[in-house]
């Protein structure tokens, strides 16, 4: 998981949960030194030697990222440099492609390889030994995550303007999941007419509960007085139950 505020390089698209390719752990122990912000074709495929596969390098160099964000690597790290048998092992380590979502529910899965694998197999490797504590690897019961930026990303705001943003921006991503699929009906209109129906059916959706929305409003502006989970899910329950098509 690199950090959110890291643009992710362009280069070749992987498909969901497909599995990213092994590479030679120069190329990441080379990526891991060039920190951003990096220039595209310059930069990042410079790290690299010729004909990799730099996409498969950034992932893996994001792998060994969200290991040291999680303090995993202790043992193995020194400053900013680690252990050659991180990128070996970070090389070839099973991992596949798993694009992050801004909603989590229970059974999502976190990350796209095993973090816990991963540094059981450094001990076993380096003989170094480590204690920690085990990561969670997918949403546990009863759980959700959520993420949503600041207005203006500013922490100093209005609360109730605050508020409001989150608020819309949970909703978006809650209703773009568990709501009826509109492909079929996008897929046949042009961009304008596509983005005026997604917008009217999230509209009918606000409207249809807006008593809810006016409580997750309150939550935001005061979590500790507003619990947000029985909101949340009862917005999904009527998300996954929205008319859509027939309105």
């Amino acid at each position: 998981m690199a950090n959110a505020d890291t643009p992710i390089p362009k280069f070749k698209a992987y498909a969901e949960r497909e599995p990213i390719p092994s590479v030679d752990p120069e190329d990441i122990k080379r990526f891991w030194h060039v920190k951003p912000p990096w220039r595209q074709g310059n930069d990042v495929q410079s790290a690299c030697s010729p004909g990799a596969d730099v996409a498969a390098v950034f992932r893996r160099w994001a792998m060994i990222d969200t290991l040291t964000i999680y303090k995993l690597l202790t043992p193995w790290q020194h400053g900013e440099d680690l252990d050659d048998a991180v990128f070996r092992i970070a090389a070839t380590f099973p991992l596949r492609e798993l694009r992050s979502k801004r909603y989590m529910i229970p059974g999502d899965e976190c990350f796209g390889f095993d973090p816990n694998a991963f540094v059981q197999k450094l001990i076993e490797e380096t003989g170094i030994s480590h204690v920690w504590e085990p990561v969670a690897t997918k949403v546990s019961e009863g759980g959700r995550t959520f993420s949503y930026s600041l207005v203006g990303g500013s922490q100093e705001q209005d609360p109730d303007a605050a508020a409001k943003h989150a608020s819309r921006q949970i909703l978006w991503e809650m209703w773009k999941r568990f709501a009826p699929s509109l492909d079929e009906v996008v897929s046949h209109s042009d961009k304008e007419q596509a983005t005026r129906i997604v917008a009217t059916f999230f509209a009918n959706f606000l409207l249809d509960n807006v008593d809810l929305v006016r409580q997750l409003e309150d939550a935001f502006r005061d979590m500790q007085l507003v619990p947000l989970d029985p909101i949340l899910s009862e917005l999904e329950r009527k998300a996954q139950r929205f008319p859509g098509m027939e309105s």
